[in-house]
């Protein structure tokens, strides 16, 4: 396990640091304006994604070892893709981003979507390293497009991000393609038991992404609601302030994966619960210290790295802090319910913290511009949280005192990175 946490957390790092480097050239070249442009783009297009997952999602997970592959693939990739049209005509209707966007936005949503689906598609077969090195392969094309873009060619407008994004999500779709075909084998196309298959894949789906639609409106209508009272300038500080202090959260995603991915293949329920709790401790620990770290840094720091105009990133990163710490809690435990089927307990958990992040919105951003926007979101990722802590601590009837540090914890840790060391 712990070398398959350790791959995972490498590629997300990589990930992250290319992320950054992306941000940084945008800041620089294009300005907070721009960069909140950007962030408006990228955050739309993931909306979206949270949606189309609803049928390909992570709930491919759990029923890649239940049913045919080709039984998943085709509905995913046909609801991906209503979803796609519906958005244009949706964003069309709403104005939340300017109209010279909307079609390049749906486009480029549908062909990331794609990506995803074959993604969860093999990490549900436990190709944990295959589907990391096509995670990291989109930043990573993403990147070069922009120094090409623009250090060579000299284009330096936001068009030319959305070129990046066309290169970065094609390329990475066929990668994807190409290692699903060779895991899978051959599409086959049959309609033999796929109305089970559907009705399955939408009542575990829609479960399941409802959680993840509700924490994505969450953390990200905060963007909206910047730009509205503070425009876009604001929101490319306040982006580049959540995307560094969330990067900490590769600790526990890294783990989460592979979690995920091991509940959903065994069926000892004591073993998916003692495994979470000793993996929720070494998360929380990590993530303090890096934490530490990034609040340490001064401003004058994030202003040489980002340039003029973002010194409120510092303000950012400490209002979201607390949260972003607590929120490990619901990462770990709720990937811990997912990996049992048990979605609905996320998905209740955060509508709780959206109710209150909505309610906090409207009260603080408009009055604190992006200190208002730090402080609401890091009281939903508490109350989200909290919520989940309370249903794992029901179902599991483990003592509250299990989720403090031990020194079998300690022993576990240096066994799993011993032996991975071994290994190798």
């Amino acid at each position: 396990m712990i070398n398959r946490i350790l791959n995972t957390f490498g590629t997300k790092t990589l990930a992250a640091v290319i992320n950054l480097l992306i941000a940084i050239v945008l800041s620089r070249f294009l300005g907070p304006e721009g960069k909140g442009q950007q962030g408006l783009i990228i955050t739309t297009i993931a909306f979206i994604l949270v949606f189309s997952n609803i049928i390909g999602g992570g709930t491919l997970v759990y029923l890649v070892p239940r049913y045919s592959y080709s039984k998943l693939f085709i509905p995913s990739y046909v609801w991906s893709f209503l979803i796609s049209i519906l958005s244009y005509l949706i964003l069309e209707l709403l104005h939340i981003v300017e109209s010279r966007f909307i079609l390049n936005i749906c486009i480029l949503s549908a062909i990331n979507s794609f990506v995803s689906i074959n993604s969860t598609l093999l990490i549900g077969k436990e190709k944990i390293k295959t589907s990391n090195f096509i995670s990291i392969s989109q930043p990573f094309i993403t990147i070069v497009a922009l120094v090409i873009l623009f250090g060579w060619i000299g284009k330096t407008d936001v068009m030319s991000y959305l070129i990046a994004l066309y290169m970065a999500f094609c390329i990475t779709w066929l990668i994807s393609m190409y290692y699903v075909i060779r895991v899978f084998g051959k599409l086959e196309i049959t309609f033999s038991n796929q109305v089970r298959v559907i009705k399955d894949m939408f009542r575990y789906g829609f479960l399941n992404q409802l959680a993840h639609i509700t924490q994505f409106m969450s953390f990200r209508l905060s963007y909206y609601f910047i730009d509205i009272y503070h425009g876009e300038g604001s929101v490319g500080v306040y982006s580049n302030g959540i995307s560094i202090v969330e990067s900490i959260w590769l600790i526990s995603k890294s783990i989460s994966l592979v979690q995920y991915a091991r509940i959903a293949n065994v069926n000892d329920e004591k073993y998916a619960q003692k495994i979470s709790i000793i993996l929720l401790k070494g998360s929380i620990i990590v993530s303090f210290f890096l934490l530490i770290i990034l609040l340490i840094l001064p401003i004058s720091f994030y202003t040489y790295v980002f340039g003029k105009g973002f010194e409120e990133i510092k303000l950012a990163i400490w209002m979201l802090a607390p949260g972003v710490l607590i929120y490990n809690i619901s990462i770990i435990l709720g990937h811990y319910f997912s990996g049992r089927g048990k979605y609905h307990l996320n998905t209740i958990s955060s509508s709780i913290g959206l109710l209150v992040s909505i309610m906090c919105y409207f009260l603080l951003i408009p009055r604190y511009d992006i200190m208002g926007a730090g402080g609401a979101t890091s009281i939903s990722y508490f109350i989200t949280s909290l919520c989940v802590l309370i249903f794992f601590l029901k179902e599991s009837k483990v003592n509250i005192r299990s989720f403090l540090i031990s020194w079998s914890d300690i022993k576990f840790y240096w066994s799993e990175i011993k032996n991975s060391i071994t290994r190798k």
